[in-house]
């Protein structure tokens, strides 16, 4: 039976601006970007409303879209979980480069990986979500290195040990490579790492999304719709089939809902359709990428469309 829930990503643009740090792979400077969200409700206020509105009793959020490991927000977010009775499913925790190859510079990620797994762990996080390596890197398709293995078996460990599961995710870079993700799984062992498959990170529909993140070539705002039309998501789903065997929790991914109800540009009955065909009835979360609108609506249509077709796929 499959544990619905919904990730407070979904409706990032009503919880305030948004500010996070990636390195540049390129020049290995640090890039600070902005999102100017309004903020409409505190993160805090997110396990209520989401069981309210979308009839959930599990919830997912992301580490950045706290001030830092010191937020008091963090503290009223776990007194927010306990009045409600929500489970934290997973944390997505953007922290860090595990691909770092200064020794120095990587043992600082580590160190902070484990204080923000420490914080969700106590919160009753069944999962914690961390990058091998920045989504911003480049595709390296040997590059396996020996201290990214052990840093995530550490890391395993670590969360392991405070009652939590650690993930890895397709999140661009190599790790949305199906055959470097692979690669990884094994070599770290399943006792240490699972997989977190997101639906909508591959390499298809990866670099729309960045134009729809931060606009086109000249900078100009992207018609989604448009833009995905014409995408060929073929390898998407091969991408899906490869990896769908190794899943333990499931990104149910959106970037659009139209005003007829219709979701894309994956077709998640297809999607959904590979994961039962391996007998995968774990956990999905939706995780609405669009933009515009009011995203509660439009995620609980994404719900609905991936419960319905769970039904279906099940028949």
């Amino acid at each position: 039976m499959n544990t619905l829930s919904v990730s407070s990503y979904s409706v990032r643009e009503q919880l305030g601006p948004v500010d996070f740090t990636f390195v540049d792979p390129s020049s290995g400077r640090d890039v600070h970007i902005s999102f100017p969200f309004t903020k409409d409700l505190d993160l805090s206020e997110f396990p209520a409303r989401a069981k309210s509105a979308f009839g959930v009793d599990a919830i997912e959020t992301v580490a950045f879209q706290f001030a830092g490991l010191d937020d008091p927000e963090l503290d009223r977010f776990a007194a927010a979980l306990r009045d409600t009775g929500v489970t934290l499913l997973n944390v997505a925790i953007d922290a860090g480069d595990l691909l770092e190859p200064d020794p120095a510079k990587r043992g600082a990620d580590i160190a902070e990986l484990q204080r923000w797994i420490d914080r969700f762990a106590a919160m009753g996080s069944r999962f914690v979500r961390v990058n091998p390596g920045s989504p911003m890197a480049q595709h390296h398709r040997d590059d396996l290195p020996d201290y990214l293995v052990e840093a995530l078996r550490d890391l395993g460990a670590y969360a392991s040990e405070r009652g939590a599961r650690l993930l890895v995710e397709n999140h661009g870079g190599p790790s949305s490579d199906p055959v470097w993700m692979t690669r990884l799984l094994d070599a770290v062992g399943h006792d240490h790492l699972g997989l977190l498959l997101d639906l909508g990170n591959f390499d298809a529909l990866l670099l729309p999304t960045m134009a729809l993140l931060f606009g086109g070539q000249d900078g100009e705002p992207v018609d989604p719709e448009q833009l995905f039309a014409s995408v060929d998501l073929t390898s998407l789903y091969a991408g899906i089939e490869a990896l769908a065997p190794r899943a333990e929790l499931v990104h149910v991914k959106a970037h659009t809902v139209d005003a007829d109800g219709a979701v894309g540009p994956v077709d998640l009955a297809r999607a959904l359709g590979l994961l039962t065909a391996v007998g995968y009835d774990g956990p999905l979360t939706v995780e609405y990428e669009g933009s515009g609108g009011d995203p509660w609506a439009k995620s609980a249509r994404v719900l609905e469309v991936a419960a319905a077709a769970v039904e279906e796929v099940a028949r």
